[in-house]
């Protein structure tokens, strides 16, 4: 009996490989919660809380690199979870910072912000170098929310405030959120690809137009691909309308000298400031001002192959 009790955990442990498949490792980390990036420069980083990491491929951090999945706007990370799949066929280490979950309440709140993200990001990167070493590439990917922190993570104020931010090698902002006036020199430490659908109505390509354009950002690339909000995912099998919540179209999000927000509709009619309303009452004028329902979203099969053949090819 005993013998097969070890065989059956054995073919266990082996179904746990096929398909490319890894075990996971699971390390938990403590971070703080600070509602923005300038909370983080001047110390107040919010509650102390714990969040996971899991890693998978571990054999890789040295050879090829990591790859750092952050979460969205929300606590689901079936998104992430084929993000991190699709960077371990590439040949990556991976870990998923499970940040949201622990935080999440509900979307656009206080609950859980890009300066949270950011955060987490710099707090996984510091336990990366001291349990593994430094890996050979490090690769960040995020979607929405998620890749506006990752535009932030690599501002000048915010890297020399959290070094363990200057291992990042490339950044892939997926569904990328982008700010419209950045005042804070962005580091170039870091190639950045900010990445949307040509027919996203969410996160429209044209905002990373915008930013491009009126700010001195030489290593920004702007990739766009046929679709929608979401072309990327194969969780969304049908282009169609739904009943999400949206503001890019309606307002621009921007960073004032001191990395504090300032939102402004685009038709000119008000705005809003971390500086002069402080981030509670900013971010209340934006639930009333900008938010708006529904876009389209939907799998682009073609144009997801496509993107991943690029992820691969740029950071070889």
């Amino acid at each position: 009996m005993k013998i097969l009790a070890v065989f059956r955990g054995l073919m266990t442990l082996l179904a746990l490989f096929i398909g490319g498949q890894t075990l996971a490792t699971e390390y938990k980390i403590k971070v703080g919660s600070p509602l923005s990036l300038s909370k983080i420069l001047s110390g107040e980083i919010g509650e102390r809380i714990e969040v996971t990491l899991t890693f998978q491929q571990l054999d890789a951090i040295g050879s090829n690199g990591l790859a750092i999945i952050l979460p969205s706007s929300t606590a689901n990370m079936k998104d992430e979870l084929i993000y991190a799949e699709k960077m371990r066929n590439i040949g990556f280490t991976t870990v998923v910072v499970n940040g949201a979950a622990p935080r999440y309440e509900k979307k656009f709140t206080r609950s859980y912000t890009s300066a949270m993200i950011v955060h987490d990001l710099a707090k996984t990167l510091e336990f990366v170098n001291k349990q593994f070493g430094r890996p050979k590439k490090v690769v960040l990917l995020a979607s929405s929310t998620g890749s506006l922190a990752i535009l932030a993570s690599q501002l000048e104020p915010v890297i020399s405030h959290l070094p363990s931010l200057k291992s990042v090698t490339h950044a892939f902002m997926l569904n990328a959120a982008c700010p419209t006036n950045v005042a804070p020199k962005l580091s170039q430490k870091a190639q950045i690809f900010a990445v949307n659908g040509l027919q996203d109505d969410s996160t429209p390509a044209s905002a990373c137009e915008e930013m491009k354009s009126k700010n001195h950002m030489p290593n920004v690339q702007l990739l766009t691909y046929e679709g929608a909000h979401h072309f990327e995912s194969r969780l969304y099998e049908d282009l169609r309308q739904v009943d999400g919540w949206h503001m890019l179209p309606t307002c621009t999000i921007n960073y004032d000298d001191d990395t504090k927000l300032y939102v402004k509709k685009r038709d000119g009619s008000g705005s809003a400031s971390e500086k002069d309303q402080g981030f509670v009452n900013m971010q209340k004028w934006v639930y009333e001002n900008c938010l708006k329902r529904g876009h389209f979203q939907g799998y682009n099969k073609e144009s997801a192959s496509k993107l991943w053949n690029d992820v691969e090819r740029l950071t070889k």
